[in-house]
């Protein structure tokens, strides 16, 4: 039987988050900075074996869920290969992906007979011109047809939308919409400074106030004790599906969180707003002993923080100091988005 892993401060930790990538087809205003970031060489990614390995070695000591993220995963040639692969961990009870849907749509069936899960697909505007303004793309409509084609096979899907500033009342509704049209769960998620020179916070959208908005039109009716879920999550009356929100800044949930995160060359880190990392990739390259591996990802586990900046200082809007970041540019993003 596997054995738990358990953090500094009592937190259950059996979710891995596994970047597949940090390559992506999209260049998201709230992901990438305005200069770009260093991105890692291709030659330092984990193999598929590799990657295989570190799961199976984290499945004995206590992680039961795994998700496949980027960049964009459905960029990696042998990515239905790593899902049958994964899959035959029997230690691993849930195996999910997180994808822009572009080049979803004909993975789907391959996808579905290799054993994945669920499917997490990014969907940041319901209007075709503002989708293109904060992601850099013109797949809008691949991303629907791959969203409706998901449902279609049978698929467990989750539509996340990062809101920003810009984001209209009638979209939010048109979104929530779709969750009582469809069997499907719609996520609002707050912007979150993860990329340095590609945090605004001029572009913060307070979940609070979407939620207020949402519950003006909607009768809705909260899930049961959200314990380790990032999402604060709703049926809707009379819908198909439910609406989420995941308000990292204003509502941080750190107390709750059951996550690491590994880069796709190997790096373990044991928060999204940390620098704190634990480099593996080396020992899997050189096919260390187990207990090598083992150990680096209790580390990982051990020093993982009580929380991000904001657990206990929430975000306030329009608090922070303008020196601090480059509001030329925020001005500019918000220009674009209407805001």
């Amino acid at each position: 039987m596997a054995t738990a892993l358990i953090d500094s401060y009592g937190r259950r930790i059996n979710y891995l988050r596994i970047s597949l990538t940090d390559a992506c087809n999209f260049k998201c205003v709230y992901c990438v900075p305005p200069n770009g970031f260093s991105s890692i060489e291709r030659s330092c990614y984990l193999s598929r074996k590799e990657i295989v390995r570190f799961v199976h070695l984290a499945g004995t000591v206590g992680i039961e869920r795994v998700r496949l993220t980027g960049g964009e995963p459905l960029l990696r040639h042998d990515i239905v290969e790593i899902v049958r692969d994964i899959k035959k961990e029997t230690s691993i009870c849930d195996l999910s992906i997180t994808t822009n849907g572009s080049r979803l749509r004909p993975l789907l069936k391959p996808l579905k007979e290799a054993g994945l899960d669920r499917i997490n697909i990014s969907l940041d505007s319901l209007d075709p011109e503002r989708f293109k303004q904060v992601t850099f793309s013109n797949a809008y409509h691949q991303v629907l047809e791959s969203t409706h084609g998901a449902l279609e096979i049978g698929f467990p899907v989750k539509l996340n939308m990062v809101a920003l500033k810009g984001l209209s009342e009638e979209e939010i509704i048109r979104f929530v919409q779709l969750a009582v049209d469809y069997p499907l769960e719609v996520r609002f998620l707050e912007f979150m400074p993860l990329c340095g020179s590609g945090w605004y916070p001029d572009l913060v959208f307070p979940i609070a106030d979407i939620r207020n908005i949402v519950g003006h039109r909607f009768s809705l009716e909260e899930e049961a004790s959200r314990k380790d879920q990032v999402a604060q999550t709703f049926l809707i009356t009379g819908g198909k599906g439910k609406v989420g929100f995941i308000a990292s800044l204003t509502e941080s949930f750190c107390d709750q969180c059951s996550r690491m995160r590994m880069t796709a060359d190997g790096r373990i880190r044991p928060c999204l707003f940390s620098e704190i990392e634990v480099p593996l990739g080396e020992l899997l390259r050189q096919e260390a002993a187990d207990e090598y591996i083992i150990s680096g990802l209790r580390e990982s586990v051990r020093i993982k923080p009580a929380g991000n900046q904001f657990r206990h200082q929430p975000f306030a809007v329009n608090s922070q100091e303008p020196s601090k970041y480059d509001n030329a540019s925020a001005a500019i993003v918000m220009r674009s988005l209407g805001g």
